[in-house]
């Protein structure tokens, strides 16, 4: 199994065999679900209104509007402005991907609202809020959107010097056998709350299927609930009869640090 665990911190891809991790190759990306709110939060502030202090409402804001592009250039195509004095008609239009995000009020409603963009609406909206007589603020989303999350596929986007997701699987696979490819790549299994943006299985798996050999068949699943599903994980091993093969004490920390937990866990858990 391949476990690939998006979440709030990093991105970490960590190959199991028997159930033991193989230390050598699991790689890690920089790049979780803080940086991708705290960039929500730099370009909506950029394009609208300032809201760097208001964290909480930009992640609700990301987890109900943000998808992973399957064509991220066909899409920025789709939202670009166009030239210098030019409005393009996909942009007028919002070309299916813009949506308007309506924010909380904290009085009649306590967490926003994404619906859909209408044009004339829009046009109306601005009239009223530059009258001061808009009864809501609302954000027009375009190519923040997907331009997100395509974050953890190409941290290059924001000057990072790290592989992307489908790429740094490619470079765990590398420092195994070619052998356990086959056994690995047909058992992904993605955990984390950035799993959970509509398209990311389909654009790992068509990234992956690209980058390793034709004969090796690759499956991405998805636990219903990839956000917990590791802590029930945890919960579960540490009722294991055999806990104590790879539990540290504090003592043995304080003496050894964490190169012990390493060593300890490569053990594997769990034979009788």
């Amino acid at each position: 199994m391949l476990v690939v665990d998006s979440g709030f911190s990093h991105t970490t891809i960590t190959p199991l065999l028997g159930g033991r991790p193989l230390h050598s190759a699991i790689r890690r990306i920089d790049i979780g679900g803080k940086f991708l709110t705290n960039y929500m939060a730099r370009l909506i502030s950029l394009r609208h209104f300032d809201m760097r202090n208001d964290l909480y409402i930009v992640n609700e804001m990301k987890e109900a509007s943000c998808y992973v592009s399957a064509d991220f250039k066909a899409d920025l195509e789709r939202t670009w402005k166009g030239t210098r004095g030019e409005k393009r008609q996909d942009y007028l239009s919002g070309a299916g991907i813009v949506k308007d995000y309506v924010l909380p009020d904290f009085h009649t409603r306590h967490k926003g609202i994404l619906r859909e963009y209408d044009p004339a609406q829009h046009t109306k909206s601005k009239k009223l809020a530059a009258m001061g007589e808009s009864e809501e603020d609302v954000l027009t989303l375009r190519n923040e959107r997907f331009a997100v999350p395509e974050l953890i596929f190409r941290p290059s986007d924001v000057g990072m010097r790290q592989p992307g997701l489908a790429d740094a699987i490619q470079q765990s696979l590398h420092e195994l056998p070619i052998g356990l490819w086959p056994g690995l790549l047909a058992n992904i299994v993605v955990v984390g709350g950035s799993s959970l943006f509509d398209g990311f299985i389909q654009r790992l798996q068509k990234e992956l299927v690209q980058l390793v050999p034709d004969d090796c068949i690759v499956r991405v699943a998805r636990p219903a609930d990839p956000i917990t599903n590791t802590w029930y994980g945890a919960a579960n091993m540490a009722n294991h009869p055999n806990i104590d093969k790879v539990a540290v004490t504090k003592q043995e920390y304080e003496e050894h640090g964490s190169a012990w937990i390493a060593r300890r866990f490569s053990t594997g858990l769990l034979t009788s």
